[in-house]
């Protein structure tokens, strides 16, 4: 039940930081013996509440903290593994299309359809409740029919509704928040493949993975900005018409990440299949 395990940890992880927040402004209002909590109170206290997880943290124990050290795998060992590559790649452009959604959906909404703040930002919770739910229960669907045909699935759900968005114009809308279904499974059930697969190194491959992963994000979501500004011009700079064909090619780019993770977790699912090593 690795996958299940991951997704439903991931799942927490994104109600937190919904609720979080929540907390932190209400508790900005409260007033102890005449005094209100201004914002350095706050985080005194929700920074104190990160005594909690260091708990369970030290007092739990798991299969292969008793590891030898030198059964472990290495990380030069592990940069010769084609697999690790792909799944670096996979899970970049999946992070790509997730984090992408956060920073463009609204502004997307707002110059393409003209939507007040209200209902954009309305359409991106529905994106995010999509994308929570997904993870609670699609865990146990990626243990059942297979991490790595999940990833293939899942991403590619993402990338076909995001297109089918943008072609659908206005009222295909909706289709933006479902993508969420799709790409919210990505990093979970990648980090169940990093410990299914390097049991005696899983720590280092992660490290490993969302290193690189984190420095292709970051080119990943320059490249949505600049291809935006590009088609922007080409159009005609400031104009309507050029400013909507932009927001249009640089969110086709973050469907095109979600189907081009669904293309590498094809070729990933070949190659580990040929080896008898299918998760």
């Amino acid at each position: 039940n690795t996958g299940t395990m991951m997704n439903l940890s991931h799942f927490f992880y994104g109600l937190s930081s919904i609720v979080a927040p929540m907390i932190a402004s209400g508790l900005m209002s409260v007033s102890i013996m005449g005094v209100t909590l201004g914002w350095r109170e706050m985080y005194m206290v929700m920074l104190a509440l990160a005594v909690i997880p260091m708990i369970p943290a030290l007092l739990g124990r798991f299969p292969g903290d008793d590891t030898v050290q030198e059964d472990r795998i290495s990380l030069w060992m592990l940069t010769k593994d084609r697999a690790l590559w792909m799944i670096v790649l996979l899970l970049t452009f999946g992070v790509i299309s997730e984090m992408a959604v956060g920073s463009w959906l609204v502004n997307f909404l707002e110059k393409s359809y003209h939507w007040d703040q209200t209902a954009a930002s309305g359409m991106l919770s529905i994106f995010f409740l999509c994308f929570s739910l997904a993870r609670l229960f699609l865990g146990p669907v990626t243990d059942r029919i297979g991490f790595i045909l999940s990833l293939m699935i899942l991403s590619g759900f993402s990338g076909l509704c995001t297109f089918a968005a943008i072609v659908s114009g206005e009222g295909g809308a909706f289709l933006f928040a479902a993508a969420g279904i799709g790409i919210a499974p990505i990093y979970p059930t990648v980090m169940a493949v990093i410990a299914k697969r390097y049991v005696k190194g899983s720590d280092t491959a992660i490290t490993f993975t969302v290193t690189l992963m984190g420095v292709g994000s970051v080119i990943g979501n320059y490249l949505i900005g600049a291809i935006t500004s590009g088609v922007k011009h080409i159009f005609g700079g400031g104009t309507p018409e050029g400013l909507v064909r932009g927001l249009q090619a640089g969110y086709s780019f973050i469907g095109l990440c979600a189907l081009i993770c669904s293309a590498v977790s094809f070729v990933l699912y070949r190659y580990l299949k040929k080896r008898n090593e299918l998760l």
